[in-house]
């Protein structure tokens, strides 16, 4: 029989179970949804506001993507408000307007220095006036701050930017990126060089996931609810030139119209906005170019965009290259649920087409990372399926510590007898892209590194760039059933053998200005996309480049490929665009700052040194008296509950120790009291 301090252990025992077991349920179930925290300037919880309506309207031409994107919101305060928004753009975007509307006032945006439209947004706030300043956060990551908006008031922000389409594989492919994912800061790490040493570059010391944080709902969403859910209005034309097959919105159900060869019409509305748009299109089987070149003229001169592809009889080989892959596969808690779900089956994929003439490793990382052997081993059939027990056991929990996989996974060597590739399945939700790329080129060697983008809506711009600095691409599986179509793109290049060290030049002119620089490598099915500033007179480009079967050269005539375009600015803002992208990705950026400027203001584009600014020069009757953030869509498939923390560890272990404790306390007092009766 217990005792009375027993019994009154084991009651307290009891109950903490009970109420461990209520508290987690009812935090699992809440979990299903997700908001952010709002505080008005002196730290008061008000409501967030809304965002009521997003409707984006595309204009595909050619190889270029205009697009037009409206956001609306509305203050259902009883007082004036200052509002933020963060908000996602394609990562490789040129974003050249803004227009700010009020009622019927239209409010033109201007590009102007980051300082001084912050100044004149402070200026305008504080003098009562209705304003508006867009600026970026990062390459991929947008924030508007509206001042002044009175109670009951709706807001406009229209933003226009232009971008290029992805074509690979005769597959076009078109996102919209709609959902904000929470981006992991790593704990401090030094990189180390080749010969061992650090050097010097270091993160922040913080660790964790990135502000604004996500917090659990303290009550389900109810049907009354759905009137706070913002609409989203897609309407895209498309002009390619060429018949078109198979156009697809997954997870999104949508109107396609056919109305004249090569010209479509694509229509959706929707809801739910918890997941990113994407379109994807198959241009009908034809004899396709080996090249193709758009040429215009603007205002700061001449320019041409290139599309690079090789034929597949020239390039194609019989027999398969000796190679050795190297699978990196994320297992933070960011990957919990669908996307660790279609990792693993990409990986199951992968291995399965594999043959002994191939080698392969593992690394699974979460806040640290795993090898499935030391060494990378032969493809045969018991390695295959020791490899996938060890993939199927794998568990959603932890940090995102890419830097620890990238040193495993990259060994900085040249590989004379076979090709290295490493595949980096991941949703990248990391903080950290710049240290990361400097990582990458540091311990790069001969290996490629190919980027498979996993879940809803993963960091596209650090995947695009990881896998541009590491001489491979970007491959992105927003869901399982597309795993199988995708992993099997993704291997019939990587059978293929590469276009390496494609260098530009023209006849008469030995140096072009061309980007991105240096172009990456090109594999079969995926083509190049080049932007040139031409000098005058421009003759034609050639084309240097080395091949599995020896140097190669290409001459690509300027009067056979002349394109009109209806926005005479559109490859003038690529180029700009592309050197921006460039420069930050390879220079310290207080290095290539005035470099950045000097482009971002000539060609009227938002950069990390940049910033819209939009004014309405009558002030308001009502001054902000608050401040609010407007709730950002959440990825779909995210859960506050999975989110990692920072040391790894899980609450379940806590409750569990402090349950073993308990028990043990118990069972001590039972047994001394057995002993003395």
């Amino acid at each position: 029989m217990l005792s009375s301090p027993s019994k009154v252990l084991a009651a307290f025992a009891v109950s903490l179970l009970s109420l461990l077991y209520s508290a987690t349920s009812q935090a699992q179930e809440d979990n299903a949804q997700a908001r952010l925290n709002f505080d008005d300037a002196q730290g008061v919880s008000v409501a967030p506001g809304v965002l009521l309506h997003t409707k984006a309207s595309m204009q595909i031409t050619g190889l270029i993507n205009h697009v037009e994107i409206t956001q609306v919101f509305e203050n259902r305060h009883p007082f004036a408000v200052n509002a933020q928004y963060l908000f996602p753009l394609p990562s490789e975007s040129a974003v050249h307007g803004m227009v700010m509307t009020v009622g019927e006032r239209k409010i033109i945006g201007k590009i102007s220095e980051k300082q001084e439209a912050e100044r004149q947004y402070q200026v305008a706030r504080r003098a009562g006036k209705r304003a508006a300043i867009v600026k970026q956060q990062r390459a991929n990551m947008f924030s508007s701050r509206l001042a002044n908006v009175g109670p009951g008031e709706r807001v406009e922000i229209t933003l226009n930017y232009q971008e290029m389409i992805a074509f690979r594989g005769a597959q076009l492919s078109v996102r919209l990126p709609m959902t904000f994912t929470p981006r992991y800061h790593p704990k401090r790490y030094e990189i180390p060089s080749l010969e061992g040493a650090t050097s010097g570059r270091v993160t922040g010391t913080e660790q964790g996931w990135l502000s604004p944080k996500f917090v659990a709902k303290l009550k389900p969403q109810h049907d009354s609810d759905t009137r706070d859910k913002p609409l989203l209005e897609v309407d895209i034309d498309i002009d390619f030139g060429l018949e078109l097959e198979h156009i697809q919105t997954p997870q999104f159900h949508s109107v396609i119209t056919n109305p004249s060869f090569g010209h479509y019409r694509v229509q959706l509305t929707d809801n739910d906005m918890n997941r990113d748009f994407v379109l994807r299109a198959k241009v009908a089987p034809s004899n396709e170019a080996q090249a193709a070149f758009f040429r215009q003229t603007a205002k700061s001169g001449d320019y041409g965009l290139m599309m690079l592809m090789p034929p597949s009889d020239e390039f194609m080989t019989t027999q398969r290259m000796t190679r050795e892959i190297i699978f990196v596969i994320d297992s933070s808690g960011s990957m919990h649920g669908g996307s660790m779900d279609a990792a693993k089956q990409a990986v199951f994929f992968a291995l399965d087409n594999l043959n002994d003439n191939d080698s392969f490793n593992i690394i699974d990382f979460d806040s640290s990372a795993r090898m499935f052997r030391p060494q990378a081993v032969v493809a045969n059939e018991f390695n295959r399926a020791e490899a996938e027990r060890f993939v199927y056991n794998l568990q959603a929990d932890g940090g995102t510590e890419i830097a620890d996989a990238l040193n495993h996974a990259l060994d900085g060597k040249l590989h004379q007898d076979y090709v290295r590739q490493v595949v980096f399945l991941t949703d990248g939700s990391v903080g950290n892209e710049q240290d990361l790329y400097h990582l990458i080129g540091q311990q790069l060697g001969d290996s490629r590194l190919f980027t498979v983008g996993i879940g809803s809506a993963p960091n596209a711009y650090f995947m695009r760039r990881a896998a541009h600095v590491g001489r491979g691409s970007f491959t992105f599986i927003s869901h399982s059933s597309e795993v199988q179509s995708q992993m099997k793109k993704l291997f019939e290049r990587l059978q293929n053998p590469a276009i390496r060290d494609v260098q530009l030049s023209g006849s008469t002119t030995p140096e072009l200005d061309y980007w991105p620089k240096p172009l990456p490598d090109l594999y079969f099915g995926e083509p190049i996309m080049v932007a040139i500033k031409l000098a005058p007179q421009q003759q034609d480009i050639v084309i240097d480049a080395n091949s599995q079967f020896g140097p190669l050269q290409m001459r690509m005539p300027m009067h056979d490929t002349t394109a009109r375009y209806p926005h005479s600015e559109a490859i003038a803002r690529l180029w700009a665009r592309q050197q921006i992208s460039s420069l930050l990705l390879y220079n310290q950026h207080d290095l290539v700052r005035q470099q950045v400027l000097d482009l971002a203001l000539e060609h009227q584009l938002l950069s990390p040194f940049t910033a819209f600014i939009a004014i309405e020069e009558v002030p308001t009757s009502r001054v902000a008296e608050h401040d609010e953030q407007v709730a950002n869509p959440v990825a779909k498939d995210q859960s506050m509950m999975r989110f990692a923390q920072t040391d790894g560890q899980s609450m379940w272990q806590l409750v569990i120790g402090i349950v073993l404790m308990l028990i043990t306390v118990v069972w001590s007092y039972k047994t001394r009291g057995v002993r003395h009766g």
